[in-house]
C-alpha cells in the first residue's frame, strides 16, 4: 500500500477535481430510500432503517443497461427487505469532482456503501477511500474462473482487490462495414494509423455528410484514450516500467505530437474530418456513428449495443476493429471494466457484499450480456464459453484482447497503474499537450516539455520520484 505525506486536500487538488472537500461534507444522498422496510435478510444480515443500504450507480451511454442495473439493485433489495437509496453518479467526467465529493462524506462518517464506476483504484486506495474486496473476489474466481490481466493492473494493490470487476466494458475500433466495402476496403486489414488516415481520406464523402475520421484529441475519456494509442504507437510513453519515472519527454513524443498536428490542422487531411471533431465531447462520436455521418470511430462498446437496441438500419453492419498501432508499437490493446467499490466507513458492508455477489448469479450476467450486447464482456474466463458471447461475433472477436496477458492500461503502460498516474490522467495532461500544439500555443518539442514537468511535479508530490 502507497504511502504519501500528502495531505488529503493536497491529493484531491492534484486529483484534479474543483470542488472543495469540507464544502461537500454535508451531501447526503440523492434519491428517495425505497419502500422496502429494513431488517434481516434470511443471512441474518441486518440494515438499519436510518442508515439505509447506499448504492452509487454510474449512468453510462445505454439507457437499457442502466435501467437494468437500477432495477437488480432495488430488486435486491425489496426481496431482502432492507430500506434503500440509489444516487445516479455522472457518467463521463474527466476531473475529480466525484473522488471529491466521496471523500467528503468518508470524512463526515456519511459513507455510502457501494459504488459501481469504471476505471483504477490507485487514488480511491491511497486516499484512504475504499477497502479490500478479497473474500468476494475469491467465491468469484472460484465460479467464473479467473480474471483478465487488466483487472489486475487496474484492481490491485499489493496483492489485495479493491475492486470487484463487474463485466469488460468493451473498446476499440467501429466502423461501418457497408461504408468500407462500397471503396473496397478492408478497414480491419489496415495495421497502423498512418494506413487508417490515408483509408479515411477515401471513404470520405462530405457531400453527403460522412466523414471517415470520427475520432478526437479534445479532453475527456475518449480524447485521453486517444492520446494514449496515438504516443504509444509511435513508441512514447509517459512512464517506464516501474511506473516511478516520467519519460513523456522524448523524440517519440515530438514525433507523435507533430503527426497529431498534422492530422488535425493540415488541409490535406480536412475532408475526413467531421465538423467540429477538436471540441467532441465523450457521447458526441457516439452520437455522429448512431447517426450514420462516421464510417470509423474508437469508442466503448456502448455504441455497439445502443445500436442494437435501437435497432439502426445500418445495425447489422456495424464491426468490431482491432485498435490500429504505428512505428514505434503496431499491436497493442487491453481493456477496462465497470467495477464494484465498497467504500470506507459504509454502514452496511455485509449487505453491500451480498448486492455485489447477487449480479453475478447466471442469469443476471446473461441479462447484462443479452441488454448491453457487446458493450458488456466478460470480465471472468470461463464466462467467455457462454452463448450470449460466442454467439454474437462483436463479442467473442474481442476475446484475445480482453485476456492479452501484457494487459495494456493505457497512459500508465507500460508501468502499473499508480495514484500518480492517475492524477495525469485526471488532469487531461496528454490532451491538453497536443491542445497547446494545435492551438499555437507551443511547439511539440516544448509541449512535451511541459508535459513532463508538470507531470513529475505531480509525481514528487505525490511520493513518486519523477526523475532518477
Amino acid at each position: 500500500m502507497t504511502q504519501t505525506g500528502l495531505s488529503r486536500r493536497q491529493f484531491l487538488r492534484l486529483s484534479g477535481g474543483a470542488l472543495g472537500v469540507m464544502a461537500m461534507a454535508a451531501c447526503a444522498p440523492v434519491g428517495s430510500p425505497s419502500a422496502a422496510p429494513s431488517g434481516d435478510a434470511p443471512g441474518g444480515i441486518s440494515v438499519a432503517a436510518d442508515t439505509p443500504l447506499w448504492v452509487l450507480q454510474t449512468q453510462d451511454f445505454h439507457p437499457d443497461y442502466n435501467d437494468f442495473v437500477r432495477r437488480h439493485i432495488e430488486d435486491f433489495a425489496r426481496e431482502n427487505g432492507y430500506a434503500l437509496e440509489v444516487a445516479d453518479v455522472a457518467g463521463f467526467v474527466a476531473g475529480g469532482a466525484e473522488i471529491q465529493k466521496i471523500a467528503a462524506q468518508v470524512a463526515a462518517d456519511d459513507s455510502p456503501d457501494v459504488l459501481q464506476r469504471s476505471g483504477n483504484v490507485f487514488q480511491w486506495e491511497q486516499l484512504g477511500l475504499i477497502v479490500p474486496v478479497d473474500e468476494v473476489m475469491d467465491e468469484l474466481i472460484a465460479t467464473h474462473g479467473d480474471t483478465g490481466e487488466r483487472q489486475k493492473k487496474d484492481l490491485m494493490i499489493d496483492g489485495s482487490w479493491y475492486g470487484v470487476p463487474f463485466h469488460v466494458r468493451s473498446d476499440g475500433g467501429w466502423a461501418r462495414k457497408d461504408i468500407w466495402d462500397a471503396i473496397g476496403i478492408d478497414v480491419t486489414a489496415l495495421k497502423t494509423y498512418d494506413e487508417l488516415r490515408e483509408a479515411c481520406m477515401e471513404v470520405s464523402d462530405p457531400a453527403n455528410e460522412m466523414w471517415g475520421w470520427g475520432m478526437t484529441v479534445n479532453r475527456g475519456g475518449d480524447g485521453n484514450w486517444m492520446m494514449a494509442r496515438i504516443l504509444h504507437s509511435f513508441g512514447a510513453f509517459w512512464v517506464d516500467e516501474t511506473g516511478q519515472y516520467v519519460t513523456i519527454d522524448s523524440p517519440e513524443t515530438v514525433q507523435a505530437l507533430e503527426w497529431l498536428y498534422d492530422t488535425y490542422t493540415n488541409p490535406q487531411w480536412e475532408r475526413m474530418l467531421p465538423p467540429g471533431v477538436l471540441s467532441w465531447t465523450d457521447p458526441t462520436n457516439n452520437e455522429a456513428f448512431l447517426g450514420g455521418k462516421i464510417a470509423y470511430t474508437q469508442n466503448g462498446g456502448t455504441v455497439y449495443a445502443k445500436a442494437v437496441v435501437d435497432q439502426v438500419p445500418f445495425v447489422d453492419d456495424i464491426i468490431w476493429d482491432y485498435p490500429k498501432g504505428g512505428p514505434g508499437l503496431e499491436r497493442f490493446f487491453g481493456v477496462g471494466s465497470m467495477n464494484f467499490l465498497q467504500i470506507q466507513g459504509g454502514k452496511n458492508p455485509e449487505a453491500a457484499r451480498e448486492l455485489i455477489l447477487s449480479f453475478f448469479e447466471d442469469d443476471a450476467m446473461k441479462q447484462v450480456y443479452q441488454i448491453a450486447t457487446t458493450y458488456a464482456l466478460p470480465a471472468y474466463t470461463d464466462m467467455w464459453d457462454w452463448d450470449e458471447i460466442t454467439s454474437v461475433p462483436n463479442s467473442i472477436a474481442q476475446k484475445d484482447g480482453a485476456l492479452d496477458p501484457a494487459g495494456w492500461n493505457g497512459i500508465a503502460f507500460p508501468g502499473p497503474g499508480t495514484a500518480w498516474m492517475g492524477a495525469v490522467d485526471s488532469q487531461n495532461l496528454s490532451t491538453d499537450m497536443i491542445a497547446s500544439v494545435i492551438t499555437g500555443q507551443a511547439t511539440a518539442a516544448e509541449a512535451a516539455q511541459q508535459a513532463a514537468e508538470a507531470s513529475i511535479r505531480i509525481f514528487q508530490e505525490m511520493g513518486a520520484a519523477g526523475v532518477r
